[in-house]
This record gives C-alpha cells, structure tokens and sequence, in this order.
C-alpha cells in the first residue's frame, strides 16, 4: 500500500440516505466535512510482473485549475473535496524511495479516473494502463483532460469466469491469482481487484466502499452514478466478505494498513 496524501469530502458525500433526487444538491449545500481520509495506492508484486493499482493523487491539486477540465467540474471539485498532497507523497517518488523503478511495472489497473485514483498516471510511461471501456468514455467528475498523451491501453473485457461470489472477470496473471472484478455503480465502469494467494483472498476496492465498516452495513456512498448498480456491488463485496473473509482494502479506509499487516 502506498498513501499518496488525505482527502476530506463532504459527509453526505461519504455516505448519503435520503431522496435520489437530492444526493447532490444535499452534498453541495453540506456545510460538514469528514476527517482527513487517506489517498491509497497498490504496487503487487507477481512472478510475471509488478501491478499497480490506481496511482493516487498528486500535489497539482494545489492548483485551483486543476480540476477544471470543464467548468463542471471544476465546480464541484473546489466546493467539495479537499486535499493535502506534497510532491514527497506522490507515488513516482514513493516507488524510488521502495526501489521499485517506475519502468518494472508492466500494468496499470485503474477502478475509475476521479482525481485521486488518477494523479499518478504520467509515473508509468511504458506501463498498460487497463481502464474499463465505460470509464474511458469519461464520467461524472472524471478528469480526463488529466489523462496522459500517449497512453497505452490494454483491453478489458469481462467473461462468465466466476471467481468467489462474483460471476465475471478478468484475469490478470496467467496463473489466475490476480483477477478484474466488475463494481461499478459509484462511476460507470468502476472495477476492483481480487487477488487469491496462499490460501486468502485480498480484494483492493477502490471506491465502490469507503471503509470495511461499509461494506459490512451495506450503506452506500453519497457520489454513485448508478444507485442500482451500488447497491448491487456493495451486496457482492458484503458476499464476498462474509463467505471468504477477503481482506477488503477500500481506498479511503485509515484501517487498511493494519489489515494488510495483520491479514
């Protein structure tokens, strides 16, 4: 796990309850913030090669221009989410301090292109990024004028091979032990990763959760494009929990590094 700075978002972005119709305008005239909430990253170390997953945020994010890749955008972004990121927390510097060149990393999965799952991108020059088709295609708060000339897309494409309680995948390695799972819902084509290693199971979850705590009561995030297909993938990782007992490492969660260490 590699933290790439804190992010603070509005409470009902965390978690939100009421109408469907309200979610966002709850969110934007919300006057509480969360605590500071880490900003994760994963490097996976395998035989047939190093995987990152999702490369975190970077401290451009100072620049109130940043995020404006359409005045939508941008709008959102300053009125609602906070960071707190040196260029010491970005993940290219972090990989030289591991002594993990950038150049070793052969794939790059990303679960969604918000800001902190993106920020890194430009560290991994050579890598193949694996971006669902629907998240390429740009979503809600997606930055992609942030996106990287010149990135080399792999394809991603799910097939009924059941792994755990999910009934599609992809598999990431040719031994099987690394796996895409489809978990959109808290933005179009948001995927997360199953890894199966000696007899446990780690699923990094990326945003469809902000914290185990979550996952296990079944409450849904404030920020979803698909409230249907949240409340779908939040039952499947509950599942996959309860019936495996997967180490879950959503993002966000403060608990996940003592979870990694002590699972």
């Amino acid at each position: 796990m590699i933290q790439t700075g804190w992010v603070a978002v509005k409470r009902e972005h965390r978690a939100y309850s009421g109408p469907e119709s309200l979610r966002i305008p709850t969110i934007m005239a919300s006057k509480n913030w969360t605590e500071w909430m880490p900003v994760t990253a994963y490097i996976i170390e395998h035989p047939e090669g190093i995987i990152a997953v999702d490369t975190g945020e970077t401290a451009k994010t100072a620049d109130p221009d940043y995020a404006a890749c359409d005045s939508v955008t941008g709008f959102f972004y300053s009125h609602n989410l906070q960071f707190s990121v040196t260029q010491a927390d970005e993940i290219g510097t972090q990989l030289a301090s591991l002594s993990i060149t950038q150049e070793r990393v052969g794939k790059v999965v990303m679960t969604h292109l918000h800001s902190d799952h993106m920020g890194g991108m430009s560290a991994f020059p050579n890598a193949q990024f694996l971006i669902s088709d629907a998240a390429r295609a740009g979503h809600a708060g997606a930055l992609m004028c942030r996106v990287p000339a010149g990135i080399n897309f792999g394809s991603v494409s799910y097939s009924e091979r059941p792994i755990g309680v999910f009934s599609s995948s992809m598999p990431l390695t040719e031994d099987g032990s690394i796996s895409l799972i489809p978990t959109p819902g808290h933005a179009i084509g948001h995927q997360s990763v199953l890894i199966e290693d000696d007899g446990k199971s780690i699923c990094i979850v990326g945003d469809a959760a902000f914290s185990l705590d979550q996952i296990q009561s079944g409450e849904i995030g404030g920020i979803v494009e698909s409230h249907t297909d949240a409340v779908r993938s939040a039952r499947l990782l509950k599942d996959q929990y309860e019936a495996f007992g997967t180490i879950m490492l959503p993002a966000h969660d403060p608990e996940n590094a003592s979870r990694l260490s002590s699972g």
